[in-house]
């Protein structure tokens, strides 16, 4: 991968919410992505990495909740094939689950902000810029440390991540994050994007996605309603206020 970032590559392209900012959201960014267990956040950190490999551009997972094998599964079943891009180590999955892990990069304390940084840097080095980072999820390293350490992690991490060609997006569990911190942890990052499920008429579930922040840029704050396709992921109803 070229470090030399070219005028296209500036800028991330990413189709959810293409319609709903109103300028390209820059690489040297930090997004993050919160909602509760069934709102698809895993899927729209896959579609975030894919859509950005098939430009060229390079992606590091990092598996805080499940081996990476499962990560390989999933991505396979809903349609989205990786094995070329890892041959070509354009794609890097960083195992920070499994104790004895059976691939090149391993956190083996995820609570420590030092080794966290060190390996994702170190995967760098194999896959270039510019590149998209994804951590599924903070929530399994917010657990084991106290709200003073835990914030202390995720500005550290994200001040030396923000940098020019890199997107860092982190993924967040609501049902086990408390508001009050998630609030507080959200002035770490440039993008707040949520994704959530409502009911409508006759108990049937809608998925909507809202934009809370994105610093120095604009948006429509409104929610708007989603659905989930194999092979495309997270396909958002951007005419829903025009119907």
């Amino acid at each position: 991968m070229n470090a030399n970032l070219t005028e296209k590559q500036v800028s991330i392209e990413f189709s959810p919410l293409e319609k709903i900012v109103h300028e390209p959201i820059s690489y040297g960014t930090t997004w993050l992505v919160s909602g509760e267990p069934g709102t698809g956040k895993t899927t729209f950190a896959f579609q975030f990495v894919i859509q950005g490999l098939r430009r060229g551009e390079a992606a590091i997972f990092v598996a805080c909740d499940e081996p990476v094998e499962r990560i390989e599964r999933n991505l396979r079943s809903f349609g989205f094939g990786i094995s070329a891009y890892e041959r070509s180590r354009q794609f890097i999955l960083i195992d920070a689950f499994s104790q004895s892990p059976h691939v090149s990069y391993h956190i083996s304390d995820r609570t420590d902000p030092a080794e966290f940084i060190y390996v994702i840097a170190d995967a760098l080095k194999d896959t270039g810029r510019p590149c998209r980072i994804v951590i599924d999820s903070m929530t399994s390293i917010e657990v084991n440390l106290s709200p003073r350490e835990f914030l202390s992690l995720v500005y550290e991490k994200n001040r030396v991540l923000r940098q020019e060609g890199l997107a860092l997006m982190d993924l967040y569990l609501t049902q086990t994050v408390e508001s009050s911190t998630l609030y507080t942890v959200s002035s770490a990052y440039d993008v707040f994007v949520e994704l959530y499920v409502t009911e409508e008429r006759g108990g049937v579930p809608k998925r909507s996605i809202r934009v809370r922040k994105l610093r120095g840029g604009t948006y429509d704050p409104r929610p708007f309603p989603f659905t989930i396709r194999p092979q495309q992921g997270v396909v958002v109803n951007t005419n829903y206020y025009q119907e």
